[in-house]
This record gives C-alpha cells, structure tokens and sequence, in this order.
C-alpha cells in the first residue's frame, strides 16, 4: 500500500468508491491503456471526487505520447445533442459563452488545451480583430496549426506557459480542468493569466449527469458544480453563470483581487452525487451483461449504444470478449467507420445489417428516454441501468 493524499487539499481522509480496479483501462479517446487502476475517492476534507490511479503522475507523458482524441480524421468531432438539432461541442459551447457574455469587438483570448481547434474556428469567425493565442500538449496540436496557422499556438502543457505581462482578457479551458493532476492548480494559473476585469471561461464533465465519468481513467477529478465553485472562489474567481442542462457543465468565471487560497468544503453535496452515481453506473454495466446473457441464450446479435465509459468497460469487468458485440452504436455521424475494441462503430442502420436484436445503453442516464423512443420502432430489445 502507499499513501493517498486529496490532490488539493492534501486530507488522507478520504473514502473508497466505486470500482476498485487494476488492469487495461479505457480512457476518454476510448482507446485502452494495457496497465493502469481505478482507485476513486472522495475526500472528506474538501469534497473533491478524484482518482488515485489512473493516468494521475503520468500525465504530461500520456498527453505527449497517447492521447489522440477526435483524431481519425479532420471532421471527427465530439457532438451535442442538447436543444432542438444536433450541434458540434465546440459550436455549443461558443454559444452558451455569448449568452452568458457578450464579449467586445476587440480584445485577447489564450485556449488552454485547444485539442484541434474547433472551438477558436468558431470564435474567429465571431471576432476577427481578437488576439488569439493557444497550446495543447497532445498530437491533436499538428491538427490545431495546421487548420488555424494565424494562431500563436504552442505545443505544451498549462504549467510551460506564462503570458507574462501581456496578460489575457479572457482564458478558455475546455475539457482540461478534469484531466489535471490538481484542478485548483490550474484554476490559480488562469487567474494569473489574466487581466484584473478578466474572464475564465470552462467546460467540464459533470459528474452529477455523469456516472460513466467513474469508469474514465484519465479524467482525474469527477467535477461538479460545488466542486467548482469552492474552487473558483478559492482561486479568486467569482462564479457568474454556469449551465448544467446535459452533459457537459459550462461554467463563467470572473477575476477578483482577493484570492482566499481556502477551499470550501463541499463533502456532503459530492457525497449525496457519488452514491447516485455509483448505483447507475454498476447498472449501466449489469445492463450490458444482461443483454448480453439474453442474447447468447437466444443465439442473437447484441450491440452497445454510446461510447460512454461504462460500456467500453463492461467486456472488461464481465470478463468476455470484446469481439461477441456485433458493433457500437452512436448518433455521432463523425466518428462513423472507426472502431472501439475492435469492433465498428456506426449508426442505427447497423442494426438490421448486422441482424442485432439487443442494445444496452452506455450513455448519460439524460439521454436514456430519448434514446429509447429512437430505437424503439427498430424492433430491438433495450437494456438500460434500473
């Protein structure tokens, strides 16, 4: 055994959660790392949900050398599927950041993290006379310049980079904050990134929409919204619009001069979030092992819908072969002919191709309704978490 300490508030008081594992793990570009843990806690002096294991101590190494997400090809994209259509992330996100802002004519932005770039495409097309600037440590950096070469981009981590004098008037972080081996860390470095009326604009995972987060071994801390706002403020920010409607959390934060350096504590919040989650996410994985129980009692193809962690999981923690799933389902029409754990990933009309009567779903328990009425008229059977 070796010693665990909370990743911010250093507590050693923390409880175990839900699973205990050691052995090939996915990660969130849903490829597989031949040797890594789970070792999820809760710390009972912050409140922070974390993962001990995993990619944490490793991660410039994993980011430099591993990590490739959306990088199939130059249109794969992680899509939204929140409001009326489906929309790219990026795009989403850029319009919840101008209904909580608007922004000047003219002005500065640093991406923290900028993966391909999709985010700051969009943002140039709505302020051309902005000063962008940029950095993303994995290979998705030769994408970034080479779509957006007017762009200052760096390939590096946020802890090589300083602005300096120059500082920004606002810094953008878009699914990073979960990553990093000390969230508040990094939400100390943005603050000193930016000007004194300066924003910090965010996007994470939310945890509390959530529960496959507990099954994603490089996303490091299982965020929610208390936890972001103890840090926030902790980290001289005031929290000053946030959404928390689906997935993703979006999250507006603006610089104050004070920095409390004191984390709130938000235990009994996370508590009452985890032990949720804990229960659907064991049933997203129960589900997948009874579909696949009736359909092999049938002698009947069966798939997984949605490329959430759970799923990816379950041949691992079932203890059966990947190659016994027919395919794996998605709306996202990007990431269509690739493949996860061997098997092809496509849409709907792979159902009747491949003859499959039975789909769990590994998805967001958000989407589980919609999901259903979709697959519903397919003639399939449907297995979800109780």
């Amino acid at each position: 055994m070796y010693a665990i300490n909370c990743p911010v508030c250093k507590s050693a008081e923390l409880y175990e959660a839900y699973p205990k594992y050691a052995g090939p793990c996915i990660t969130s570009d849903s490829e597989i790392l031949p040797q890594a843990t789970i070792e999820n806690r809760i710390c009972r002096g912050c409140g922070l949900i974390f993962n001990a294991g995993g990619t944490r101590g490793a991660t410039e190494a994993f980011y430099r050398d591993s990590y490739s997400l959306m990088t199939r090809s130059n249109d794969a994209a992680i899509q939204s599927y929140q409001g009326p259509e489906a929309k790219s992330q990026a795009e989403r996100t850029l319009d919840f950041m101008l209904k909580f802002r608007q922004l000047p004519e003219s002005g500065s932005v640093l991406e923290a993290g900028a993966g391909k770039g999709e985010f700051l495409g969009h943002f140039i097309r709505h302020f051309p006379r902005w000063k962008i600037s940029a950095f993303e440590p994995s290979r998705s950096y030769e994408y970034l310049v080479q779509a957006n070469p007017e762009i200052a981009a760096r390939r590096c981590g946020y802890h090589e980079y300083e602005v300096g004098e120059n500082r920004v008037d606002l810094v953008v972080s878009l699914g990073v904050l979960e990553h990093v081996d000390n969230p508040f860390d990094m939400l100390v470095w943005a603050n000193r990134q930016l000007t004194d009326d300066g924003y910090f604009y965010l996007r994470v995972p939310n945890f509390s929409n959530n529960p496959n987060d507990l099954f994603c071994t490089d996303h490091l801390s299982k965020l929610t919204l208390p936890t972001i706002r103890a840090l926030a403020e902790a980290a001289g920010f005031e929290v000053i619009a946030t959404d928390e409607s689906g997935v993703p959390l979006f999250a507006l934060l603006a610089k104050r001069s004070a920095r409390t350096g004191k984390i709130g504590q938000v235990y009994d919040e996370n508590f009452a979030i985890l032990s949720h989650n804990e229960m659907i996410a064991q049933g997203i994985v129960n589900s997948v092992l009874e579909c696949r129980r009736q359909a092999n009692s049938k002698g009947e193809a069966f798939a997984i819908f949605g490329m959430a962690s759970a799923g990816l999981f379950a041949p691992l923690l079932g203890h059966f072969e990947p190659h016994e799933i027919a395919a794996f389902l998605d709306d996202n029409r990007t990431i269509w002919g690739g493949t996860v754990h061997g098997r092809p990933i496509g849409g709907p009309e792979l159902i009747a191709k491949k003859g499959i009567k039975h789909v769990a779903l590994s998805v967001s328990p958000v989407y589980f309704e919609q999901i259903r009425e979709k697959l519903a008229p397919l003639g399939v059977s449907i297995y979800t978490a109780k």
